[in-house]
């Protein structure tokens, strides 16, 4: 165990090194075999770039109006008035403290963005697990069938809020059903899909979720949403057709009234 862990210390100094770019040219090809070889390095690696794009998103934060003339007012007075030494250490104190406001303004906008970042991540993580439980069940639906008009009626009964279930058949996505799955504390609908020999969960969650395209334990996750939902859909389809499906659901659903 002591051994395993050393090891697992060392992968985690070279990731970081070779994620900013720290190690030599001959490490860093070794390095990068080892990604193609070991998926969860690279999923770790996929992390990081992931939270390196999330921190780089946060807006700048600016200078508070007018603190800027002011501290340049400042020093010109001390420079004509040859203030004692008193007063440039009040002056300093003074700095510091600006300076720990914007940095306390800077590490606020960094955390809520990292927060928001974990939250996006869970909840592409439970949809895929509910996918994932799908496969294992005997049937990945609660509800059999490839009517729509069974489906849709199915999800009204049972939420709140259900979407369109439209038949993709002719587009070659075959409607299998439907199931309920719980995605945070929220019962929400997941219409089942047939590709060829693939399952296609789509998942719908509220409106206004923001669930970023990604590969989570091998399924490709791809996401959309309309004035009504966010659709998640997980499959091990390759993203070419996870976007041809995309293409297919929302023309055959545009804009779907929530009942």
């Amino acid at each position: 165990m002591i051994m395993m862990a050393l090891l697992k210390d060392d992968d985690e100094l070279l990731l970081n090194a070779y994620f900013d770019g720290e190690l030599d040219p001959a490490s860093a090809r070794e390095f990068e075999r080892r990604l193609e070889r070991d998926e969860s390095l690279k999923a770790r690696y996929d992390r990081l770039q992931k939270l390196q794009e999330a921190v780089r998103s946060v807006p700048k934060a600016e200078m508070p109006p007018g603190l800027q003339a002011r501290i340049q007012s400042r020093l010109d007075a001390d420079r004509r008035n040859n203030v004692t030494v008193l007063r440039r250490r009040t002056w300093s104190y003074q700095a510091l403290a600006a300076a720990a406001v914007l940095g306390a303004v800077i590490s606020s906008s960094v955390m809520m963005t990292m927060e928001q970042f974990g939250q996006r991540e869970n909840v592409a993580n439970e949809v895929v697990a509910g996918h994932i439980r799908g496969l294992l069940a005997p049937q990945p639906y609660d509800i059999a069938s490839s009517d729509r008009h069974t489906v849709k009626p199915w999800f009204t009964a049972r939420l709140p809020a259900s979407p369109q279930v439209p038949d993709l058949a002719a587009q070659g996505f075959s409607l299998l059903g439907g199931r309920v799955d719980v995605i945070g504390h929220d019962p929400v609908a997941t219409i089942v899909y047939k590709h060829a020999a693939h399952t296609i969960s789509l998942t719908t969650l509220r409106s206004g979720q923001s669930v970023p395209d990604q590969t989570v334990s091998g399924y490709n996750v791809r996401s959309w949403s309309d004035p009504n939902f966010t659709y998640v859909a997980v499959s091990d389809l390759p993203g070419a057709d996870l976007a041809t499906f995309e293409r297919a659901f929302s023309a055959a659903a545009p804009m779907p009234e929530v009942k």
